[in-house]
C-alpha cells in the first residue's frame, strides 16, 4: 500500500527542510564574520607595525641626511665621499628591506597553501623594524629548512602576533625573545619563547578565549599605539588560524619565568 504522508507530516517536514536552510544561512554568515575579525586583527596588527615603523624610520633617515650633507660639504675628499655614499646605502637598503616586508604583511596572498619556515620567520622579524637590541632582547633563530602546509600570511599572521607579545613583555627589562622549530614525524613543532615576566596565573587558562587581555597590552613605549590595550583578539585568531591549517597552539608560562607558546603544524 502506498504510504501518503498526511498534511501535518508535510508541514513538519517543510518547516524541517527551512530550519536546516536557516542554519545553513547562520553557519556562512559565522563564517564571514569570523574571516571579517581575522582581517580586521590583521589591519590592527598592521596599524601597530606603522607606528613602529615610523619611529624606526626616522633613525634611519637621520644618518642618511647627515652622511649626505658630509659628502656635499667635502666634495675634494674622494674616499670620504665613497665612505658617505656607501653608509647612505646600507640605510636606505634597511628601510627599503622594511617597506618590502610591511607591504607584503598588507598584501599577501591568502590562498597559498605552503609556508617555507625560514623565510617567513625573516619576513616576520622585518617588520617589526626596530632591531631587538635596541630594546635589550637577544634574539636566538633556529629554524630548519623545512616547508608547512599552512599559507605563508596566516603563518605569518600568527608570528608576527606572537613575537610583537613577547618583545612588549620584556621592552623594559630585555631579555631572550627565542624561535625555534624542530621536525616531529609529518609535522614541526615551532616554540616562540621569550624571558619576560610570564603570563598571570588568572588569565592563562582563557588565553586563547576572546577578549583575553595581558597587563603588559597596557604598558606605556616608545611608540603610541604599542601603548593602548589590544583588542584581546589576537591569540584567539592565531588559533583560529593555525586550527584551519590542522595545526594547534598551547603556552606553557611557568610564574616569573616567561613563555613559551609551541605551535605544531603539519608538513607541506
Amino acid at each position: 500500500m502506498p504510504f501518503n504522508p498526511s498534511d501535518a507530516a508535510i508541514a513538519d517536514l517543510e518547516q524541517v527542510a527551512d530550519l536546516l536552510d536557516h542554519l545553513e544561512q547562520v553557519e556562512a554568515q559565522l563564517e564571514q564574520v569570523r574571516q571579517g575579525l581575522t582581517q580586521s586583527h590583521r589591519l590592527t596588527t598592521l596599524g601597530t607595525l606603522t607606528a613602529v615603523v615610523a619611529h624606526e624610520y626616522n633613525n634611519i633617515l637621520t644618518p642618511i641626511i647627515s652622511y649626505a650633507q658630509l659628502a656635499q660639504a667635502n666634495p675634494e675628499d674622494i674616499e670620504l665621499q665613497h665612505k658617505a655614499v656607501a653608509r647612505a646605502l646600507d640605510a636606505a637598503q634597511r628601510a627599503a628591506d622594511i617597506s618590502a616586508s610591511v607591504l607584503g604583511f598588507a598584501s599577501a596572498n591568502a590562498n597559498e597553501s605552503a609556508a617555507h619556515l625560514p623565510t617567513v620567520v625573516d619576513q616576520s622579524l622585518k617588520c617589526l623594524a626596530r632591531a631587538p637590541d635596541k630594546d635589550g632582547i637577544t634574539l636566538e633563530i633556529d629554524t630548519p629548512d623545512l616547508t608547512l602546509a599552512i599559507s605563508p600570511v596566516a603563518l605569518q599572521q600568527v608570528l608576527v602576533n606572537l613575537i610583537l607579545n613577547a618583545r612588549k613583555a620584556m621592552r623594559r627589562r630585555g631579555g631572550v625573545l627565542s624561535i625555534r622549530a624542530q621536525p616531529q614525524g609529518d609535522a614541526v613543532r615551532i616554540t616562540v619563547s621569550d624571558t619576560g615576566p610570564g603570563i598571570p596565573p588568572a588569565i592563562r587558562s582563557r588565553l586563547f578565549e576572546p577578549f583575553v587581555t595581558s597587563p603588559t597590552d597596557a604598558e606605556a613605549s616608545e611608540d603610541s599605539a604599542a601603548a593602548k590595550p589590544g583588542t584581546g583578539l589576537g591569540l584567539c585568531i592565531c588559533r583560529d588560524l593555525l586550527t584551519a591549517a590542522r595545526g594547534h597552539i598551547t603556552v606553557d608560562s611557568p610564574p616569573g619565568r616567561g613563555a613559551a607558546f609551541q605551535i605544531t603544524l603539519p608538513l607541506a
